[in-house]
């Protein structure tokens, strides 16, 4: 039997409906509610970053260029056939590494030569050494030997000076001798006048005189005997050059002496300094790396012949590269030396490397320098160079790159279009 549903207009009045009354509804749908929520989350945590771990990076000067580096060029300081080439293009050296060796044939032979030089001038020293002692010696000896002279002489003009007295003592007594005998001779031959001695008394009267006459010529040459005896013996004491003229030729032999020492010792310092200097022209022929780098030139082989100063070879030092690059004259003022930086190489993007700004050009020029166009001539530039702190073994020279200058953030920063930051860095 089918149901049929009672008419609402035939239902009775009173009787009351069973369902609830429905609940007001809100205003704001759910979703929005999550949205909400998550965007207050957000909030505080951003906000907590911001206290917390967030450090503003400032600003920045963008610039780009190439690395580039300080090249020392390795010559040799004295020419010659290069023997050896030890190191190739692109070989990492060490300080005082073996990069090139000279022929050192013609200097060995050379530094022989003088170190002979140095033994026989040292032997020429040494006898004129030995030479002076002996001259000393007899020296002494003569002067011994001049003393004893002078003793002599002085005995001598003793002698002649008593020899000269007795002499003269002879000379009165025979002239005393010969006045008795003349006295004697006169009265006799008065005598004999007047007969009264003999003729023989007469004439041993006239012997006498002339025997007396005799004695007396004699002292008389016996005087002049002693006083050329007496002048000589003076002469002779009073006489230096004689007395000491065996000494004098000895102290000229001792001064030769001394003065061949003095030339000996100079010529053996002349000859030590050309020793020395041949060792070190044989030390130039060693040439050796005078840095920590790398080759990147080899301009000589072996068996070549170099010029003194002609460049060997071409070292670069990796631990001191730096940026080139240039700032518009706009933004330089903002460049000061010492300023840090980073460098962004394009190999290694993600990893930038301290810098500083070691230079900066004291005069604006174009870029590119060889500017032809009116347009191009309208904005010039300073050249800045960024030196790397810490290359790391990652920049290369000739590697293009991309700095920044940091500036602090509240310096105002003019904004520049004929530099803009690179794509790259903008979003680092």
């Amino acid at each position: 039997m089918t149901k049929t549903e009672a008419n609402p207009s035939q239902r009775s009045p009173e009787a009351p409906s069973k369902d609830p009354a429905p609940k007001p509804k809100s205003g704001i749908p759910k979703p929005l509610r999550i949205l909400a929520v998550l965007a207050v989350v957000a909030g505080l945590g951003y906000g907590v970053y911001r206290l917390f771990f967030y450090r503003p990076e400032p600003e920045g000067l963008f610039l780009s260029g190439r690395i580039e580096s300080y090249d020392t060029d390795v010559s040799a300081k004295i020419g010659g056939r290069v023997a050896e080439v030890s190191v190739e293009e692109g070989d990492l050296v060490k300080p005082g590494q073996l990069l090139v060796r000279i022929d050192d044939s013609d200097l060995q032979a050379q530094l022989r030569g003088a170190i002979a030089q140095v033994r026989a001038r040292q032997e020429e020293l040494q006898r004129a050494r030995q030479q002076l002692p002996v001259l000393e010696a007899q020296l002494q000896q003569a002067n011994l030997t001049t003393e004893q002279a002078n003793q002599e002489s002085q005995g001598r003009v003793l002698e002649s000076q008593n020899s000269l007295a007795a002499a003269g003592a002879q000379l009165v007594e025979a002239q005393s001798s010969l006045k008795l005998a003349l006295i004697r001779q006169r009265r006799t031959r008065e005598l004999f006048s007047q007969g009264a001695v003999s003729a023989q008394q007469r004439d041993e009267d006239d012997a006498q005189v002339e025997t007396a006459q005799a004695r007396v010529n004699a002292a008389r040459q016996q005087v002049q005997a002693s006083r050329g005896s007496l002048a000589q013996s003076r002469s002779t004491l009073q006489n230096p050059s004689i007395r000491a003229a065996a000494a004098l030729e000895i102290q000229r032999q001792m001064a030769q002496a001394r003065t061949d020492i003095s030339v000996a010792q100079q010529q053996i310092r002349d000859a030590q300094a050309t020793q020395a200097q041949i060792q070190a022209n044989l030390n130039y022929l060693v040439i050796k790396s005078p840095l920590s780098g790398s080759v990147i030139t080899r301009s000589v082989e072996p068996g070549e012949v170099v010029a003194a100063g002609a460049p060997l070879l071409t070292v670069v030092n990796l631990n001191r590269l730096y940026l080139r690059g240039f700032i518009p004259e706009g933004q330089i003022g903002q460049v000061r030396v010492g300023q840090t930086g980073r460098v962004y190489l394009d190999s290694f993007p993600d990893q930038p490397l301290e810098a500083t700004v070691t230079r900066v050009d004291p005069k604006a020029s174009f870029t590119p320098e060889n500017t032809y166009f009116q347009k191009d001539r309208v904005t010039q530039v300073f050249g800045v160079e960024l030196t790397l702190k810490d290359p790391q073994g990652f920049a290369k020279p000739g590697m293009p790159a991309d700095g920044r200058i940091l500036v602090p953030e509240s310096q105002p920063q003019r904004s520049s279009t004929l530099f803009p930051a690179p794509l790259g860095i903008l979003g680092r």
